[in-house]
């Protein structure tokens, strides 16, 4: 791993699997390495909002990305992002909207690019806290394709045209 990378997490609880049916993707979580040495990376999970954590304590499978060469992005901000946002809250508000934008869009509806009115900028989910420290701190867009991408999921992530697969 590197410093950067994007982690993304195959769950195997019923709250994953409903994330994962949802987004139509094997993904259901999403964090940030910020320092491979200590196999640390930063997310945002619920009941403790934005934290650090030991990767190898993490038992779900992941799947480890890269931003590919030629897409430029400050790493260091990126970093310090995801840092200045430790011990923030949960973005329930915001993920329930995502879920339901997403549940919608697959029964048919055009409502997967509505924007989330009850935003709330120091709350985050998973993927919106990804985006944010790419976006906002790095100035990336990782999620190109996806209008509204502060209302990301993981899914939307992995197929991103500006991250590879690396493990």
């Amino acid at each position: 791993m590197r410093e950067g990378d994007i982690l993304l997490f195959k769950g195997e609880d019923w709250i994953s699997r409903l994330i994962q049916w949802g987004t139509g993707s094997k993904y259901s979580h999403v964090a940030v390495c910020v320092s491979p040495g200590m196999s640390l990376a930063i997310e945002s999970i619920t009941g403790g909002g934005v934290r650090a954590r030991d990767v190898r304590q993490i038992k779900s499978e992941y799947d480890v990305y890269r931003v590919k060469e030629g897409h430029s992005y400050d790493l260091d901000k990126t970093v310090s992002f995801l840092v200045s946002r430790l011990n923030l809250r949960y973005d329930y508000l915001g993920v329930v909207f995502l879920g339901l934008l997403k549940l919608l869009s697959r029964l048919g509806l055009p409502l997967k690019n509505a924007a989330n009115k009850w935003q709330i900028d120091r709350d985050y989910f998973c993927s919106e806290l990804c985006y944010e420290a790419f976006f906002r701190g790095g100035g990336l867009d990782i999620v190109p394709n996806v209008p509204d991408a502060d209302i990301t999921s993981p899914g939307d992530i992995s197929k991103s045209p500006v991250i590879e697969m690396v493990r």
